[in-house]
């Protein structure tokens, strides 16, 4: 049953370029919760555009014992023409499709969970929740929204891809486009101009010999050094002008230990040094991410009491779980920095995750089950 449901959700697509969006499978999801006579209901984001929140309501109202919330996003990313996109293929124990591992096949085992639990007549001390959001997979908005509505829970489990380990740290993620401004001149006379693309080589290189060994100095248990990524770069107009302006965003991802250092006033000594050798050179910095939330790291350091209790609930489901990190930014930080405690776990290799022949195996989506109905009751009902 639990394989039908991740089906209905892989045919369904929700991604920020598809027309309407993620209503369809917001609706999709609600409708599967609903049919089980499970309290759920839409949470409008932006017009068209709604969070799914589903509750299992605690013994008095839940104030007799502790929350716990599944927190799982719908959207994908966008297909492209050689990715097994709508139509979800079994073979060889395995599902694959679009979304299969990032991360559909932990939202359909997490409101499976919900339907023993019903089924079951489980009586839960404190509430259970179930966050079907969107736009994660395009800035974290869904989670950002249900987080700054006030949303609260004491636990929360994000489902993505982590081979049933407990992650319980990843890096955080900041965007900046950098901007070196020269001057023009026929590609003749060289000498006359400015070269910006010149100038931005020259950057990178300092970067690449001054900057980056310093980062491999800082070091986080679980997810490693912070790097630098160059990840686009633009500039000049024709082959025979000097080029005028140059433009290289940069994905710079950061560990716990740095959140007290401006990234942007870091690099600005390396960009100033290669200005300073011409006066016609300018340069500017601007964020382009985070924008209006918060991309930071997730840290919850090992002796918190919520590591302790999911070891102890993926014990009891008989899986050998792991405490690990990860190298992906996760809706996890944003709930994290709102000072509720947050772990990700989840089916399925993230490696997998964005590619042409994503799947996930039957065998860790019914051990999901078996984990996220084990936390559930570790949590939710007292001992």
């Amino acid at each position: 049953e639990v394989i039908s449901i991740l089906k209905k959700l892989i045919s369904v697509p929700g991604h920020i370029n598809y027309p309407c969006q993620e209503k369809e499978i917001s609706e999709c999801a609600l409708s599967i919760i609903k049919e089980e006579g499970i309290f759920a209901y839409l949470q409008e984001v932006e017009p068209g555009r709604n969070n799914v929140i589903a509750k299992i309501p605690g013994k008095d109202n839940g104030v007799a014992g502790k929350s716990l919330t599944f927190n799982g996003h719908l959207d994908t990313v966008p297909p492209n023409d050689k990715m097994k996109s709508y139509e979800p293929e079994i073979q060889d124990g395995k599902v694959f499709g679009l979304g299969t591992v990032d991360m559909k096949g932990a939202v359909a085992a997490m409101i499976y969970s919900m339907f023993i639990i019903k089924r079951e007549n489980i009586c839960l001390d404190g509430d259970l929740f179930f966050t079907g959001v969107i736009g994660e997979e395009s800035g974290g908005t869904g989670t950002r929204f249900l987080m700054n509505k006030g949303f609260k829970s004491d636990y929360f489990v994000v489902g993505e891809p982590t081979d049933l380990n407990i992650v319980n740290s990843h890096k955080g993620c900041f965007l900046m486009d950098v901007t070196i401004t020269g001057k023009a001149s026929h590609a003749s006379m060289p000498e006359k101009g400015a070269n910006a693309i010149g100038a931005m080589a020259f950057f990178v290189t300092k970067l690449n010999n001054k900057y980056i060994p310093v980062l491999n100095t800082r070091y986080q248990e679980g997810v490693g050094n912070p790097t630098i990524n160059y990840g686009i770069i633009q500039g000049g107009k024709k082959v025979n002008i000097v080029a005028d302006k140059c433009m290289l965003s940069i994905d710079r991802r950061w560990i716990d230990s740095e959140k007290n250092i401006d990234l942007i006033s870091e690099i600005e000594p390396y960009l100033k040094k290669v200005c300073n050798l011409n006066p016609a050179l300018r340069y500017e910095v601007r964020a382009t991410l985070p924008k209006d939330g918060y991309f930071g790291p997730l840290f919850l350091p090992e002796s918190h009491e919520f590591i302790d209790i999911a070891k102890a609930a993926m014990q009891d489901a008989g899986l050998k779980s792991q405490v690990v990190g990860m190298q992906g930014w996760t809706d996890g930080a944003t709930i994290l920095n709102k000072g509720f405690p947050a772990l990700i776990i989840g089916p399925g290799d993230m490696c997998k995750a964005h590619s042409e022949d994503e799947f996930v195996s039957i065998k860790e989506i019914i051990n999901a089950v078996k984990a996220y109905l084990s936390l559930a009751i570790k949590i939710c009902k007292n001992q």
